[in-house]
């Protein structure tokens, strides 16, 4: 019974462990979203920027407002480069996050199926101790009814013989 107390308690860390885990994981999955996102938003900008600069251009656009929206595109492109390697990143730390919550939900599995060994075994023995006991009331009775018997026995006989 001592040795599942220490149990529980590492069972009740496992949990603890399990559930830091489990919001990392969840933390990172929201930051690859979040960068997904920006990503996305980035696009949008760079959709907009090209789409103005094509109709400015239609309408006549000197050349220095056609070289800043250039540079400025190209800044986008530069920036959207940028957030996606850092998105590679977080999708790698998201998947760190992700093996290190299933590590920790299998040491928790593993803490809570010997438990679940242990009181088995507890089971097992008191069944066998409750088993053992009624052996021992059913043949103590009847051995009492046995001794019982030989002692009417000897009664008899010895009317049965007096007469």
């Amino acid at each position: 019974m001592s040795g599942d107390k220490a149990l529980l308690l590492v069972l009740d860390l496992r949990k603890k462990e399990e559930d830091r885990a489990l919001e990392m994981w969840t933390d990172a999955k929201n930051a690859v979203v979040n960068f997904e996102r920006q990503i996305e938003q980035l696009k949008q900008f760079e959709k907009i920027y090209e789409n103005e600069m094509t109709v400015k251009s239609k309408n006549g656009l000197d050349m220095n407002m056609y070289m800043s929206y250039q540079q400025f595109l190209s800044k986008l492109d530069k920036i959207k480069i940028r957030q996606e390697a850092g998105l590679i990143q977080l999708q790698n730390q998201e998947e760190r996050a992700k093996q290190n919550y299933l590590d920790k939900q299998k040491r928790r599995k593993i803490i809570e199926s010997l438990l679940e060994k242990h009181k088995q075994e507890r089971l097992l023995k008191e069944a066998k101790a409750e088993q053992k006991l009624t052996d021992d009331i059913v043949s103590s009775k009847q051995a009492r009814l046995l001794m019982d018997r030989d002692k009417n026995y000897d009664r008899v006989k010895f009317a049965y013989d007096a007469m």
